[in-house]
């Protein structure tokens, strides 16, 4: 397995461990998304870095760790930025998943991974197949 292909492995569990646990959360809270905290999430690495990404969480105005989930996208809910330049793809670019209510089944969410842009595409083909 070359070093790309393993780079887009860690990413997609990170992300993917990120979606099931905030899913798990909404659907036992109901209308609100939980912070990293509350859901159990610890970001990779060591102080939210790896050697390719810093992993951040959004500022929001949290309420006991919750903000309100409605089926307005909160954006950014898991965010990650790239340090260095990886192929095609520059530095400082932001792979994101942004959130919202369900506007079909109460307690459940649905969820949006975004790429930057097509280099950084190449580098993780399946990251927008997250969470649906």
């Amino acid at each position: 397995m070359g070093p790309l292909r393993n780079f887009e492995l860690k990413q997609h569990k990170f992300t993917t461990t990120y979606v099931k646990m905030q899913q798990a959360y909404i659907s036992e809270a109901g209308t609100v998304l939980g912070n990293y905290k509350i859901i159990g999430y610890s970001t990779p690495g060591e102080g939210n870095k790896t050697t390719n990404f810093d992993y951040t969480e959004e500022t929001r105005s949290w309420d006991n760790n919750t903000v309100a989930l409605t089926t307005t996208d909160i954006s950014n809910a898991w965010k990650a930025a790239s340090r260095v330049k990886l192929n095609d793809c520059s530095s400082g670019k932001i792979w994101s998943v942004s959130v919202k209510a369900s506007s079909t089944n109460a307690g459940e969410a649905s969820f949006t991974a975004v790429v930057p842009d097509e280099g950084c595409d190449a580098l993780t083909p399946s990251f927008t197949k997250i969470g649906k």
